[in-house]
């Protein structure tokens, strides 16, 4: 039976508490931008775009710095810390501008904690069993999701669904913030990986010591590069895929009231945390390949399925939408975890190459929810998919096994 590690247990109840104080005010900030504030879909998907952006575009920053300095922990008290402080001041914001510079602020904190995150957790972990420590860490995050969304939903249900009760939510994730910062602090150890003198030979452990000391790049594979496949997929499928903000938006549309809308996410995170683990189980006997095209297929489905009028249609496309979402993510960072060193870099480029493909995608979904109509942004997400599932399975060396 796998048993994961202290250090990764403590990171997992520092993302539970993080992500419950997110979860409370996701589904409610499209709520706010579009109702409250009245400022449009285009609005919304500009307030996406730039979130997006920023939280994934400095995420190689964290990387770098990570294998430049050979630290992890004083990385994440940084960005821990700054979205537990950000998180309270959506509820000063009056346009949709203050929105999208506090949502992208905040996100910059998971910006620079995401890349050394994933860093200390593989090192924390034997190397057979990175995908069960991704699947312990995961389950935990997105069990915090669901706590939070159900909060969410029990708060707009007791208080009421106005302008100020949604500020009062915003303001007390203070609470969880801080308390995932104080477990980071004092439980979470820091831990690198030193793979150089296990995985090559002398000479080499010679020119990656001196990489490391001077910067010097004669070393020739930072990282697998049979990754680059992998990461081009996964950046397609992000693209092509509807944000959840979008998802909630299409729920309102067809008539679910607002105390509701925090379940759809909760029903995406529930099944997320459900499957997580099992997910890492199969990635560590079966591989990432298979996974990667059951997240695709999950991401088709739940977007044919938004194009109903029903409420039930809608419930189950964010059942699949979790499917998508942990698969995929959890199959590339443990196919990355595979890697035998420059991980910090490897994940940098993950998070990069998402922050340009989920920002152009928000803004064209944006664009043509209110400017055309929610069918040709369902159309625009549907079509890629489906022409990305293709390209996959008909391809047998498209995605390479690790060449370490």
């Amino acid at each position: 039976m796998f048993k994961a590690s202290r250090n990764i247990w403590a990171l997992g109840w520092v993302s539970f508490f993080t992500d419950l104080a997110t979860a409370m005010i996701k589904p409610l900030i499209p709520i706010y931008v579009v109702l409250v504030l009245n400022q449009g879909m285009d609005k919304l998907g500009y307030v996406l775009a730039i979130t997006t952006l920023v939280s994934y575009l400095f995420r190689w920053l964290g990387g770098w710095l990570s294998d430049r300095l050979q630290v992890t922990k004083p990385l994440l008290l940084a960005g821990y810390g700054l979205s537990a402080i950000l998180k309270p001041l959506f509820a000063f914001t009056t346009s949709w501008v203050g929105v999208a510079a506090i949502s992208a602020t905040e996100r910059l904190g998971k910006a620079i904690r995401s890349a050394p995150k994933d860093v200390l957790i593989s090192a924390s972990a034997e190397q057979h069993s990175q995908g069960r420590a991704f699947g312990v860490h995961k389950t935990l995050d997105i069990a915090g999701e669901t706590v939070g969304g159900l909060i969410a939903f029990v708060l707009l249900s007791w208080l009421g669904q106005s302008p100020e009760w949604i500020r009062f939510i915003f303001e007390i994730t203070i609470i969880p913030g801080v308390i995932g910062v104080l477990i980071l602090i004092f439980f979470v150890k820091e831990r690198l990986n030193t793979p150089v003198k296990d995985t090559v030979d002398e000479s080499d452990s010679e020119a990656l010591k001196k990489q490391n000391r001077f910067g010097n790049q004669s070393v020739p594979q930072v990282f697998d590069v049979t990754l680059w496949a992998w990461f081009g997929v996964y950046f397609l499928a992000v693209f092509f895929m509807l944000n959840d903000a979008f998802m909630v938006m299409r729920g309102s549309e067809i008539g679910i009231a607002t105390q509701w809308l925090p379940l759809l996410l909760v029903v995406s995170a529930l099944t997320q945390t459900l499957i997580s683990y099992r997910v890492g189980k199969r990635l560590d006997s079966h591989g990432a390949k298979l996974l990667l095209v059951v997240s695709l297929w999950a991401g088709v489905l739940s977007v044919a399925l938004l194009f109903s009028q029903n409420t039930v249609a809608i419930v189950i496309a964010f059942v699949l939408q979790g499917i998508f979402m942990v698969s995929g993510l959890n199959a590339l960072r443990a196919r990355i975890g595979q890697t035998a060193y420059g991980k910090g870099k490897a994940y940098g480029v993950f998070y990069l190459g998402t922050a340009v493909a989920m920002a152009l995608g928000n803004l064209i979904v944006g664009q043509l929810w209110e400017y055309a109509n929610v069918s040709y942004a369902l159309m625009f997400s549907l079509i890629g998919l489906l022409l990305l599932l293709f390209a996959v399975s008909i391809s047998k060396n498209l995605l390479q096994a690790h060449v370490d």
